[in-house]
């Protein structure tokens, strides 16, 4: 599999997104339920210009799998019309469920504008620090990649922060070797609690690090 940095990215925001790190309610999204029956499909779009994250698929009672079984695309479509588009590794047959999320989200890729107002927290953004890369044996066409990525949360209180760092790097040692896009994830580092002075000193954030590695390409 080739490694893409943006893949792994986007995974990470939807995982944290499934899992909850934000209530759906905070987030301002809507979790709600696809389903129909499919005849030999090998893609489903859900015409909706804000889904957010995938949660899960079942077809026939069985769930699928990210990556191995489907790939999402949360912006197909003309940039004035952007729905979500799922492409499926085998056609699928028989009844099936999609549960998602639609909304605004708080939990993105990127990291926050200094104009966002106070009511715009508390926000987690994900982002990819650096990657460092080496041959995979003497003599060969391979390469093998190390990805630091951070998540830093903002909130309101020295507390909120770390509760939410806390759980994320459980979440994430816990599930260190599901990803697709990563064979294996560690935690690195946690960072210190820094007050944003260009929030009106209201508002905190703290980075907790991890290293996605073993990555071929």
């Amino acid at each position: 599999m080739t490694f893409q940095i943006t893949d792994l990215k986007e995974e990470i925001v939807v995982f944290l997104r499934n899992n909850d790190i934000l209530t759906t309610a905070l987030r301002g999204v809507t979790r709600t339920t696809n389903s129909g029956t499919f005849s030999g499909e090998t893609e489903h779009i859900i015409n909706l210009v804000n889904v957010k994250n995938i949660r899960s698929i079942e077809v026939d009672s069985t769930p699928l799998k990210f990556g191995k079984d489907y790939t999402v695309d949360y912006s197909f479509g003309p940039i004035t019309a952007k729905t979500c588009k799922i492409t499926f590794a085998n056609p699928q047959n028989g009844d099936f469920e999609i549960e998602y999320d639609y909304g605004s989200d708080k939990i993105w890729g990127d990291f926050p504008r200094d104009d966002l107002k106070i009511h715009s927290y508390p926000r987690i953004a994900v982002d990819i620090m650096s990657t460092t890369t080496d041959a995979l044996g003497v003599g060969g066409t391979l390469f093998i990649s190390n990805v630091a990525i951070t998540i830093m949360v903002y909130a309101d209180s020295p507390n909120k922060v770390d509760n939410y760092i806390t759980a994320i790097r459980n979440l994430m040692i816990a599930n260190s070797k599901t990803f697709f896009h990563a064979p294996f994830i560690k935690p690195t580092l946690v960072g210190p609690l820094i007050n944003s002075p260009d929030r009106s000193n209201v508002i905190l954030h703290r980075n907790a690090d991890f290293m996605a590695m073993f990555n071929i390409n």
